[in-house]
């Protein structure tokens, strides 16, 4: 299942290359949420039937299925700990698809990235304004620079932690005074050298085989407007929010910009 996210989810990040996203404002009404986008679809045929909608709003919601279904199937997939949702923004028809997304109500005024893709907008990003609640796609969580040196400190902090433990248990269980001195210089030198020589190179093909995701998550910060998107991470923004006495951690847009903007003096 999981292996199935991440497929779905590399077709996502390389789809938005040729995309235009722009962000769009308003209320999301009507909002459908589903674990599947067959079970999604049938939600929304289940609710036109059920309900007596007139106008614009009636003729917006009863083409939902048909435009879902031709336009942006190939935009949603079904994963574990995922949801598929669609609204209305504004008169547009709007789906995505993230973790926290059975959290969006209906009537919460949103700011979305989006770009079209047939007759639907679909949702890279939502931010609900009310609480700065941002919703980001499946690891995509910060710019191109902020992921490279992100690795970089992991490999680091590994490489460090691989020292304390190797020459914590030479100096425990090797007498050094009974040891050649040309022999420990050989050993410490293969314990100085093997974790960085592993933990670096591995890291740099961590950030280059994930680096699509972080240009995805950049593109989307550029369209938010928020400052130097390159080195900014939404990991920083990381709170727990309340939800009717059944809480959920994730990213607080709000926060995360204030760390971002603290940090980098702007």
């Amino acid at each position: 299942m999981n292996f199935e996210v991440n497929v779905a989810e590399e077709k996502n990040a390389d789809m938005f290359s040729n995309e235009i996203f722009f962000t769009l404002e308003g209320k999301i009404t009507e909002v459908q949420i589903a674990a599947s986008t067959i079970n999604l679809l049938r939600k929304i045929e289940k609710n036109i039937e059920e309900k007596n909608l007139a106008g614009g709003v009636a003729a917006a919601i009863n083409g939902m299925p048909g435009t879902l279904a031709t336009s942006a199937m190939l935009s949603l997939y079904d994963g574990e700990d995922m949801h598929n949702f669609a609204g209305l923004v504004n008169g547009e028809v709007v789906c995505g698809v993230f973790a926290d997304a059975d959290k969006i109500k209906d009537g919460d005024f949103v700011r979305l990235v989006v770009a079209r893709r047939g007759d639907v907008l679909h949702v890279h990003s939502l931010l609900r304004i009310e609480d700065s609640l941002l919703l980001m796609p499946l690891n995509a969580y910060c710019g191109e620079r902020a992921f490279f040196w992100s690795c970089m400190r992991f490999a680091r902090n590994m490489t460090l932690f691989v020292w304390i433990v190797l020459f914590s248990g030479f100096f425990l269980f090797i007498d050094v005074s009974q040891e050649r001195k040309e022999d420990l210089i050989t050993a410490c030198g293969a314990i100085l050298l093997m974790p960085p020589l592993f933990c670096f190179p591995f890291e740099y093909w961590t950030y280059k085989t994930m680096r699509d995701y972080s240009i995805y998550a950049e593109k989307i910060f550029v369209a938010y407007g928020f400052p130097r998107p390159d080195v900014f991470d939404a990991r920083g923004g990381s709170t727990f929010f309340e939800n009717n006495g059944n809480g959920f951690f994730s990213t607080n847009c709000e926060l995360a910009l204030k760390k971002h903007k603290s940090k980098y003096k702007i």
